[in-house]
């Protein structure tokens, strides 16, 4: 399913413009937009490793899951959804302060 795409404005450091403005220039990217997604990518990735408890582990769990028929019967989501809440809500907290 393709959501329709809305416009956003990122706003980025100097330095950071020119070092993606380079990596484009370099054939890293074949656009701005293109090197924006990656990096975004590339965040969320981390974001998941750190909820799971490193990349190792997630790597694992996307095993598992694309392996698995039924990866439903592997996870118990309750105790999945509330180990993830409350890495969330840890995030947030400390963020904040």
């Amino acid at each position: 399913m393709n959501k329709p795409l809305n416009p956003v404005t990122v706003t980025l450091s100097a330095e950071d413009a020119a070092d993606l403005q380079a990596r484009v220039e370099r054939g890293e990217f074949a656009s701005l937009d293109e090197g924006v997604a990656a990096e975004l990518a590339e965040l969320n990735y981390r974001r998941a490793a750190e909820i799971v408890g490193g990349s190792e582990k997630l790597e694992a769990l996307l095993d598992r899951l694309e392996a698995d028929d039924d990866p439903s019967a592997d996870v118990d989501a309750e105790d999945f959804f509330k180990e993830l809440r409350a890495g969330l809500k840890e995030r947030l907290t400390s963020s904040r302060e």
